[in-house]
């Protein structure tokens, strides 16, 4: 154990020494993980905590009247009104980004407390399944409003059959009076729904950030585990290995040894990048410690043992180290690193499950988009538990000394 530790020791040095390496290794990462995560929504699901359906509202009679109705709007638990003028407004419905248009016309005011009938209008995305839900929403809350204006107006006339206002000033104030009551009434009903939200959204796809995030650690700490390649191959050339060789030293634990270093080195940068996405770009990795250690373990043995594997069909160090970038970005982009599975067709999704990269991006998402578990977690962990035994033994088995 202690020769092991000291190829640890050795190869962790001679890594750190190098200032184009720690680019490699922490800077670029870093600088891919903000832009594509930025590219992608970036922490999109801050925005949509609110999961009402986004109605744009257009006042064209800015009243005392109107306000209560959009003042109405935005208390309601099916509506997200968002306020702005009809050009405004009608770029939000073309680009999709409201399910409709509602329109608050001119007199509006004026209409409702002379107790004329009044349609509001309502433009809506044709074949939408949130249209009949928001259309609901609206009448309830214009005929609340419609119906305390008439309660009010209803009391007026019924006072002046009693005894006729002795001025204008005075049936105004008892208007507002008994608009006021009708108001409170009709806002206090004596039956009601409560509404309880989850305190989290059982989402599936992961929001720009949090893909990037555990994208990026994917792609970069595969370039550096199956840099595995390159040392051996470096190595070899060199005769680094053969002089190791000649020593006491088991051939296991020369092995162990440089796997385990390039091992090391992969956690480390994933500490990193994960310390960076929760801490800068507030990437929930802290779901599940226990579920999150396995599977970023689970997929560093089976990368690391790609990376023993690929060493051994190259000859030159710059065929080793093109096959590193190649084969890394390859199978990230394939697995799901660099856009979410989910995008994808169902075909597609069943056919990259032969690479490591897509359940190791399984398994992340799984963890800190939705909230898993170890028992959530156990299948990706096992499956690449299995492609680590797979590569070792068949990389263990071609390699060479000389």
């Amino acid at each position: 154990m202690k020769k092991v530790l000291a190829i640890i020791r050795n190869d962790l040095r001679m890594h750190f020494s190098s200032f184009y390496e720690m680019i490699f290794y922490i800077v670029l990462p870093i600088i891919f993980t903000v832009i594509i995560g930025a590219g992608l929504g970036g922490n999109s699901e801050d925005t949509n905590n609110d999961n009402r359906f986004s109605l744009a509202v257009v006042d064209e009679d800015n009243s005392p009247f109107s306000l209560e109705l959009k003042t109405a709007l935005e208390d309601s638990e099916v509506i997200r009104p968002i306020f702005g003028t009809a050009e405004e407004t009608k770029v939000l419905f073309d680009d999709g980004q409201v399910a409709g248009i509602l329109t608050i016309p001119s007199e509006f005011e004026e209409r409702i407390l002379s107790g004329e009938q009044i349609d509001l209008d309502l433009l809506e995305l044709p074949n939408a399944s949130q249209v009949f839900a928001i259309e609901e929403a609206v009448r309830a809350i214009a005929a609340r409003l419609g119906s305390a204006a008439a309660a009010a107006i209803t009391s007026v006339r019924q006072a002046e059959m009693f005894q006729p206002f002795e001025s204008p000033e005075d049936r105004q104030k008892y208007y507002d009076e008994s608009l006021a009551l009708a108001k409170d009434m009709t806002s206090d009903p004596a039956a009601s729904v409560e509404v309880t939200h989850a305190d989290t959204v059982n989402r599936q796809i992961a929001s720009g950030f949090e893909q990037s995030s555990s994208g990026q650690l994917v792609t970069w700490t595969l370039i550096t585990l199956i840099g595995a390649a390159v040392i051996f191959v470096s190595e070899r050339l060199e005769g680094t290995l053969s002089r190791l060789m000649t020593t006491p030293t088991h051939k296991a634990t020369i092995i162990l040894g440089k796997l385990s270093g390039r091992l090391v080195l992969g956690l480390i940068q994933m500490a990193i990048l994960i310390g960076f996405g929760a801490v800068v770009l507030d990437v929930n990795w802290a779901n599940s410690w226990p579920a999150l250690i396995l599977i970023l373990f689970a997929f560093s043995l089976a990368a690391t043992g790609l990376g023993t594997l690929a060493g051994t069909f190259v000859r030159t160090a710059s065929q080793a180290a093109w096959v590193t970038i190649m084969l890394s970005m390859l199978t990230a982009a394939l697995g799901g690193a660099w856009w979410p599975l989910e995008i994808t067709p169902a075909a597609y999704q069943t056919a990259v499950k032969v690479l490591p990269t897509t359940w190791a991006m399984i398994g992340l998402n799984d963890v800190i988009v939705r909230g898993q578990g170890v028992e959530g977690i156990i299948l990706e962990v096992l499956v690449l538990l299995g492609f680590a035994v797979v590569f070792y033994i068949v990389g263990v088995w071609r390699l060479r000394f000389e």
